[in-house]
């Protein structure tokens, strides 16, 4: 199979199936070009993407500020893009964000400082609730939250399912906007005279004028690039916690930093009751062992999706559990394996490589900005120059040295 295309994207998961649309949506013949999710990880082999799971907070309380502002520029635009494909992707929820009242600081409390949280909500005219600990256990009779913690709330923002999210915007791109779309994995781009070759493992080829690379937390592994990003990949562990169904808990969707005697105790994300594919409900706690599986080829990454997740992490989820919820039984705790990565600027990606390729990463926080990184992304690749009111500095990708890695990342943090 060959073709010729204005823009091909490569990557098909939130950023690379929302630019796909938006470059679409403008006119340009676009091919994404991206593997479908597995059946399973049992024996997988080769790179992993993080948005295969049922559930992500979307709101603004996060921290920079611009991190809060892509979030709501695409939020803004959730509604158009549901109804013009029929894929409902976001439920309504309270986003609580929960953190000692005096934080004892650590990587984990930057995004749980209480004051930038709440300034950054009001910059973007969003309105949110300063709970102080009575007034959180008011709020919240079901959960018992460590003593001495408060919360931020915001009380219109929305469960965003990724999986459902890839599938609107792949819609959008497709049977509105007449993108082609095949699921293949890249392995190969190279300059030709009318522009840029890219081959498949299947062995198909294509040209374009541009191409995005859209490649998430696999990134540097996928040989694409000339250089490394800095940009350190993890392997990430999801514990899935059985519940009887979505009224079984009485609890919020919630990022909890908790901490006991000035010591971080846990660090991360506890959803309230989601649908799986498998039929079943579960909750899903996330947090801890972030940092723990540094990841820089795609035999890695195999070799840790090959794994499941950390096992360890079963029993600190339930603990997590049992202490908002003392007396409460759950059910069967199963792990889920992730890929996640982060930038030294804690922001997207979005720049280009050379004068024909654009890059385009977010880390932990992709989803529920991606339409809009993926906008953003669409301009840069039609015009080949920055166009938005945000700084392209902001997004400037920034370049490791030949060999640099996330493992060598991580020691010279230590």
């Amino acid at each position: 199979m060959q073709g010729q295309y204005d823009v091909i994207v490569v990557g098909a998961g939130p950023i690379g199936s929302a630019t796909a649309r938006h470059l679409a949506d403008r006119g340009r013949s676009v091919l994404v070009v991206g593997p479908d999710e597995p059946s399973g990880f049992e024996d997988h082999r080769g790179v992993w993407a993080g948005y295969y799971d049922e559930g992500r907070l979307a709101h603004v309380l996060e921290v920079p500020l611009v991190t809060s502002l892509l979030a709501m520029r695409s939020i803004r635009r959730f509604a158009e893009l549901r109804e013009r494909t029929g894929v409902t992707f976001t439920v309504p929820t309270h986003s609580v964000s929960v953190m000692p009242e005096a934080p004892a600081g650590g990587s984990s409390a930057d995004w749980f400082d209480r004051g930038i949280l709440v300034a950054n909500a009001r910059d973007l005219g969003v309105e949110v609730s300063e709970l102080d600990a009575a007034e959180l256990r008011e709020a919240y009779p079901s959960v018992t939250f460590e003593p001495g913690h408060v919360a931020v709330v915001q009380r219109d923002a929305a469960i965003l399912n990724p999986r459902r999210l890839v599938r609107a915007e792949l819609a959008a791109a497709t049977s509105a906007a007449g993108a082609d779309l095949v699921r293949d994995e890249v392995v190969r781009t190279e300059r030709a005279h009318d522009g840029v070759r890219v081959t498949a493992r299947s062995g198909a080829s294509w040209t374009a004028g541009r191409v995005v690379l859209a490649t998430g937390a696999a990134s540097n592994a996928t040989g694409l690039l000339p250089r490394p990003l800095l940009m350190p990949t993890f392997g990430a562990t999801v514990v899935l916690v059985a519940v009887d169904g979505p009224d079984a808990l009485d609890m919020p969707a919630m990022m909890y930093l908790k901490q006991r005697d000035a010591r971080t105790v846990f660090g991360g994300i506890v959803m309230s009751p989601l649908r799986y594919p498998d039929g079943e409900w579960y909750v899903k706690v996330s947090g801890r062992s972030l940092l723990d599986t540094p990841l820089d080829t795609a035999e890695e990454i195999g070799a840790w999706v090959r794994t499941g997740g950390r096992q360890e992490d079963i029993g600190e989820a339930l603990a997590v559990l049992r202490d908002l919820m003392p007396g409460r039984e759950f059910g069967p705790a199963r792990t889920r394996p992730c890929l996640v990565s982060a930038t030294p600027t804690e922001r997207p990606y979005i720049d280009l490589v050379d004068e024909r390729t654009v890059i385009a990463v977010e880390g932990e926080r992709g989803a529920m900005a991606a339409d809009e990184i993926g906008r953003l992304t669409a301009e840069l690749a039609v015009h080949g120059r920055w166009k938005d009111s945000i700084p392209h500095e902001v997004f400037r990708a920034q370049w490791g040295e030949p060999g640099w890695n996330t493992a060598g990342w991580l020691a010279s943090r230590r």
